[in-house]
């Protein structure tokens, strides 16, 4: 990545700049060489945008090759081109294009790229996931995995391989083993004894609610309304919006979302719901709590509570509240009500919980 452009020169054309004596000169992004051209402002503007162009006639684009009918691509070639194409059919949030571009660049630098599309075999797919899963562990195999299957299929689409030749659908996915031990309720209320209160605010925010760290972290009071808490999922970019009555009550647990939401109010001053409580460093008295910060008091106060996990697994960390959350609301609910209020879909709850207006999915108390 190039280095950041100063505000006063964000409006020149790539790879113009100027120095503090005033004279502008041009740097080739090729060869890092430099070359003045003088204090005309129009001139430099003029000679840089041609060097630009001369450059772009220089380097091959697979996605003007595609749209001039070219059919023949190695790997490496057609990434850029599916990234176009999956970008626009899926417009995917910000943390998943992120996430995607990660594995085409892995995909792109590996030997594989080189290969013509045409020539990718079954057992080439099956070599490269062996060899990633190792490298990189399983549960990134798996989607790497995922990844490439959707890149052969938009092949398919397009008349790069035949249709039914999808050398990745063959494959298997790679097996693990879920280290992380569950959370108990019981270990829930050890650990909830040791926490600070903001910390105590979150974990019942989170069983409650059912909701991510990311999303716990960003609840505020002015999201609670009408008796319902408004929670857009960070995950899905926004797309997923809940409104959960602050009815919902969990009998084992004895409060409601609505009694937590009270309970986090107190006299500091905060838009937040989980906040700080006490000045530490740069930290003030109402100021958001950082996701990490939820997860380093949550194994703070495990530790304190002296909750270990069982030989060959790790202990449980603030993300499994979320799952524990979904046990006990399918314990007392069934299975339905716990989708629906963890954000997950499936055909019952969009016939059972879906409410429409404004996208908003309602789950209302049972």
């Amino acid at each position: 990545m190039g280095r950041q452009r100063l505000a006063k020169n964000r409006a020149f054309p790539p790879n113009l700049y100027q120095n503090t004596a005033g004279y502008f000169y041009y740097r080739n992004p090729q060869t890092k060489e430099q070359k003045g051209l003088g204090r005309d402002k129009a001139r430099a503007f003029q000679e840089a945008r041609k060097a630009n162009a001369a450059l772009a006639t220089r380097e091959p684009s697979s996605l003007v090759d595609w749209v001039l009918g070219r059919k023949d691509y190695t790997l490496a070639e057609w990434l850029p081109v599916y990234r176009e194409l999956w970008d626009e059919k899926t417009q995917p949030a910000a943390n998943t294009r992120y996430a995607a571009n990660s594995l085409l660049k892995r995909l792109g630098e590996a030997d594989l790229g080189n290969m013509r599309m045409r020539h990718i075999e079954t057992v080439h797919v099956a070599t490269y996931l062996e060899e990633f899963a190792k490298l990189s562990g399983a549960g990134m195999a798996r989607n790497m995995r995922s990844k490439m299957r959707d890149i052969f299929r938009w092949a398919e689409t397009q008349g790069v391989i035949d249709v039914g030749r999808n050398p990745v659908a063959a494959t298997f996915n790679a097996g693990y083993k879920v280290k992380r031990e569950r959370l108990s309720l019981e270990q829930f209320w050890a650990i909830h004894a040791h926490a600070t209160t903001w910390a105590k605010n979150a974990m019942m925010l989170a069983l409650l609610t059912g909701q991510r760290r990311d999303d716990i972290a960003n609840m505020k009071f002015a999201d609670y309304k009408d008796g319902f808490l408004h929670v857009a999922q960070g995950k899905s970019g926004g797309e997923t919006k809940l409104q959960l009555d602050g009815a919902i009550k969990l009998t084992k647990v004895g409060v409601s979302i609505g009694d937590v939401v009270a309970g986090c109010r107190d006299l500091i001053v905060s838009r937040y719901l989980v906040h700080h409580t006490e000045r530490v460093s740069s930290i003030k008295p109402g100021d958001k709590v950082r996701t990490g910060g939820l997860s380093d008091a949550f194994k703070e106060a495990r530790e304190r509570a002296k909750i270990e996990a069982s030989e060959g697994r790790t202990p449980p960390s603030f993300h499994e509240i979320r799952s524990l959350s979904e046990r006990l609301y399918r314990e007392e609910f069934g299975s339905d009500f716990a989708q629906a209020i963890l954000g997950h879909k499936s055909a019952q709850m969009t016939a059972k919980y879906d409410d429409l207006r404004g996208g908003w999915k309602t789950v209302r108390a049972k």
